[in-house]
């Protein structure tokens, strides 16, 4: 509402509640997503693999009957294709081409914490996952590991917080998702006792899942676990600490500081 006719709104266009924003200014809109009739619109999306290692994602971005190939090393998953056909839509608004945007993203390093790609002891690759974690997003980062070959995949999933009455319900069928997803699950916290609920029930054995109290107490069984060329997905919420379980298993912990999250602190001193 506060925009004039000379700026610009960028909206998601595959987001219903954003898109009707478009009716709420006078500004330019410019949309963006994954669906038809996004003025900046992402297509051909892969999470990329090379010789059984995850690489990154590719995709196209389409606007104006153009399109230009994006590569981003590091991350996986839909959300950081979001953020870039975004950051393409203010770019566009700035008077950038697609080709300069297309190079500029390629810088791109993605944020800590947020589906970034790690390399882990063994010659294992991780999944770092440990900011925050919703039901939905742990679902969406479980279909990440679920599409990414390897010979083995291992969910680490710790509590999910805040979600009051539905907390047992949330975490049983994430469970289950996990049960379709993994070969191992390692559970941190009182509240992901119920992801290991979930799974069993769903079928998965009950030697394929370990449950602990804590991320001290799991991170030393999980680096255990581990074996060449399996792919590790570690989330849970703040409170859960899974950055703990990172530093113990990720192939260069000197380098926790500038590649995981809370490494300063209040944060290292609990």
């Amino acid at each position: 509402r506060s925009l004039n006719g000379n700026g610009f709104a960028i909206l998601n266009y595959d987001d219903p509640y954003v898109f009707e924003m478009r009716e709420k200014t006078k500004s330019k809109v410019i949309t963006f997503g994954f669906k038809e009739g996004a003025a900046v619109r992402i297509s051909g999306f892969e999470n990329k693999s090379e010789a059984g290692r995850p690489v990154g994602i590719v995709f196209k971005l389409e606007y104006g009957g153009g399109f230009v190939p994006v590569r981003i090393d590091g991350v996986l998953g839909r959300s950081h294709a979001y953020a870039a056909a975004a950051a393409a839509a203010v770019g566009v608004a700035q008077g950038l081409n697609l080709g300069q945007i297309s190079e500029a993203l390629a810088f791109y390093p993605g944020e800590r914490g947020r589906t970034r790609i790690v390399a882990g002891v063994k010659n294992s690759y991780l999944i770092d996952e440990t900011y925050n974690a919703s039901p939905l997003s742990t679902w969406s980062a479980l279909e990440i590991l679920k599409e990414i070959p390897a010979a083995r995949r291992i969910a680490v999933l710790g509590d999910m917080a805040e979600l009051g009455k539905y907390t047992a319900y949330a975490h049983e069928d994430t469970g289950a998702v996990a049960a379709e997803t993994a070969d191992l699950l390692v559970t941190v916290g009182a509240k992901a006792k119920f992801i290991a609920k979930g799974a069993l029930e769903k079928g998965m054995a009950e030697e394929k899942i370990f449950s602990f109290d804590s991320a001290d107490a799991a991170k030393t069984k999980v680096q255990e676990v581990l074996k060449e060329g399996d792919l590790v997905l570690v989330k849970g919420s703040q409170s859960a600490r899974m950055e703990k379980i990172m530093v113990e298993i990720m192939a260069e912990p000197d380098k926790a500081k500038e590649l995981l999250v809370r490494q300063y602190g209040r944060w290292l001193r609990n």
